[in-house]
């Protein structure tokens, strides 16, 4: 009768080990069936109640950043989104302690051993009795703890337990690990369409400009370190003999400028079809717009000028950091007027004009131009780029790309890192 026991019971135990190995096989095909990491944690903490037949598990994903293990659930029929439960802190609990020493545990009779943590039953009312714990990790790098807990139909863990465990967190880890990496691709991604957008936008509001208008021609380039970036130029046809001109930089890169630049520029070409003729007064109602709309522009810069065709004459408010520079005679002159911001006394400004001759070259310069480096940190500067446009230049010669190119001589291989905007208007 004893003999007939024991057998018995070791057989129930052989065949739970094939049991449980079968399902290990199952379960590599159904947690590597999915990429979607909220599905995938849902996946893998049902699988850890069934494999290891306890009342709970959790996993903890490591934060590299906070150096925290972060426990979240998946809300909504669908458990589309993760929404953070609690953290808890490197060597914290039983988890911290497994996370912080990347060694697996279990443990019977939590209460009992100094480092098990009993706040989350005190804020959960369940009651923890025995836990076993494992990290997960991939090729060394910490993705995160898993935890089964009270084993079900006996009183604790075992080794076997312990062994099962590990192997399917070996499982759990690359699953993890290549939902991680599918994650990442769709977010570079997602990146990449924005930036297309947001390129597709700017593009079509902030168009190159290469014009000839009688005796004037006219060029405009926008250049941006990045994909897109915060500067802006534009050309507005007022009447027969009025241009609108503007060059305006939010001193803003990336996506979050690009957006705002493409923002401004069409305000700008809107406000111009109404108030264009007055400098002045289409700079303050682009500042209450902005104001108004809560898009407060405290660094902007911008320079709005009217050309007038018939008497050669650029009348123009500069406020920010724009540089215009007269060419005349091969001596280059800053015009330094203006206001230092677009929100600065801006009821107090007062537009200038310049009278044009043949010869004249008027340039008008974002301040990224100056602000280019060399290897030795050095900037370039107005001066440098002053003495440039002094040169001659053969009748068709393109004067932003030469000003560029002279920028990009001076970078060498450190190359050009700002937003760059120029306009040129050349008499003949």
């Amino acid at each position: 009768m004893f003999k007939k026991k024991i057998v018995s019971v070791d057989l129930a135990v052989v065949e739970r080990k094939i049991h449980n190995l079968t399902k290990l096989v199952s379960i590599n095909s159904m947690i590597n069936s999915t990429l979607d990491i909220v599905r995938l944690l849902t996946v893998i903490m049902q699988t850890i109640t069934d494999i290891m037949e306890t009342e709970a598990s959790t996993l903890l994903l490591y934060d590299d950043k906070s150096n925290d293990l972060v426990f979240k659930v998946a809300l909504g029929e669908a458990g589309r989104e993760l929404v953070e439960k609690f953290r808890i802190k490197m060597g914290q609990g039983i988890a911290g302690w497994v996370a912080e020493t990347r060694k697996p545990i279990f443990i019977n009779n939590v209460y009992n051993d100094r480092r098990f943590d009993p706040d989350f039953d005190k804020m959960t009312g369940f009651v923890t009795k025995s836990i076993v714990c494992t990290p997960l990790l991939f090729k060394g790098k910490l993705l995160g703890v898993i935890q089964a807990i009270n084993p079900l139909n006996r009183p604790g863990f075992t080794e076997d337990d312990m062994s099962l465990f590990k192997i399917f967190a070996d499982q759990a880890a690359l699953a993890v690990q290549n939902a991680i990496y599918f994650r990442n691709a769709i977010e570079e991604e997602r990146i990449k369409g924005e930036l297309a957008s947001a390129q597709a936008i700017q593009e079509a509001l902030i168009p190159d400009i290469d014009m000839r208008l009688g005796t004037i021609r006219i060029a405009a380039r926008s250049m941006t370190a990045r994909e897109i970036g915060g500067e802006f130029h534009g050309l507005f046809r007022l009447d027969d003999n009025n241009i609108g001109i503007a060059l305006g930089d939010l001193h803003v890169k990336g996506v979050p400028g690009g957006m705002q630049a493409s923002i401004v520029s069409g305000a700008i070409r809107a406000l111009a079809k109404i108030k264009g003729k007055n400098p002045v007064e289409l700079v303050r109602q682009l500042h209450r717009i902005m104001e108004h709309d809560e898009r407060p522009l405290p660094n902007a810069s911008l320079l709005y000028g009217v050309l007038d065709r018939a008497e050669n004459k650029l009348r123009f408010l500069n406020v920010g950091i724009a540089y215009p520079v007269l060419v005349r005679d091969r001596v280059a002159r800053y015009l330094r007027f203006g206001k230092r911001s677009l929100v600065q006394n801006i009821n107090e400004a007062k537009s200038v004009a310049v009278s044009l001759r043949p010869g004249d070259l008027f340039v008008i310069l974002s301040d990224g131009i100056l602000r280019v480096r060399n290897r030795m940190g050095k900037q370039l500067g107005l001066k440098s780029v002053m003495r440039f446009l002094e040169k001659k230049f053969p009748p068709k010669e393109d004067i932003i790309e030469s000003v560029i190119g002279f920028a990009g001589r001076f970078s060498g291989d450190v190359g050009i890192r700002e937003d760059i905007s120029i306009i040129t208007l050349r008499i003949d």
